[in-house]
Formats: C-alpha cells, structure tokens, sequence
C-alpha cells in the first residue's frame, strides 16, 4: 500500500511541475518575430522609395511586395504620418518590392517618396 501511495504522490508532482511549466510558458512575452510582422505575419504594408511621374502616368514604387502580403489587384491607402493622402492599386508585385497606380488622391497632395501604404481590408459579417 505504501508504494502505491508513493507512485500516486509521485504522479501528482509531475502533473504539478507540468502545470507551473505550461503557465510560465504562457506568460511569457510574444516574440519579437510575431509582433513585427518580420516573421510569421505579413506585414500588408510598405514604403513608397520612389514615384516615376510622367505626362499620363505615375508609378508608385514600394519597398515591399509578395513576402509583405501584397499582390497584384489589391489597393492600399497611401499615408503620410496618420494622414491618408489617397489610395493605390498594385499592378506589378515581386518577392520584396512591388509598383502601384494612383487610384485617388487627395486634392493639393502629392504622393513622396517616405510616405507609406496599408492595404485595405475588409471583413465580409
């Protein structure tokens, strides 16, 4: 009977230490990796590092593309500091850069380099 209770004392300090393990790995801090959007999640966002402005056209050259969440077909909204200054839509998409066309933009503002896009979505509920 004595050894039966030792095993039974034995089991229920494991089942113990498991459970203060488990918590403590709860606790703890979300990896830098999750919350930066540089590991497991897209990001949905880029940098504008150039405009190719010409007579028909501008071309709205981003720092990120496939491996940022961005594809072609998608639009985004341009912004500069929190303020939208209009909306683009991507037409060329690679594995770390992508180009988009002005879509709409606010009156008197100009899309710069510096300025940055977030893509737009939407939840269907």
């Amino acid at each position: 009977m004595k050894h039966r209770e030792n095993s039974l004392n034995t089991l229920i300090g494991s089942i113990a230490l498991m459970f203060v393990l488990s918590v403590s790995a709860v606790s703890a801090s979300i990896p830098s990796f999750v919350s930066d959007g540089t590991g497991l999640y897209a990001s949905n966002s880029a940098q504008v590092i150039n405009v190719s402005d010409s007579a028909d056209i501008a071309v709205v050259h981003l720092d990120n593309g496939l491996d940022a969440g961005l594809d072609v077909g998608m639009t985004a909204s341009v912004y500069r500091g929190v303020e939208k200054i209009g909306t683009v839509i991507l037409v060329a998409t690679e594995q770390y850069q992508s180009a988009a066309l002005i879509l709409e933009l606010n009156e008197s503002r100009v899309i710069e380099a510096g300025d940055y896009v977030q893509l737009n979505t939407f939840r269907n509920s």
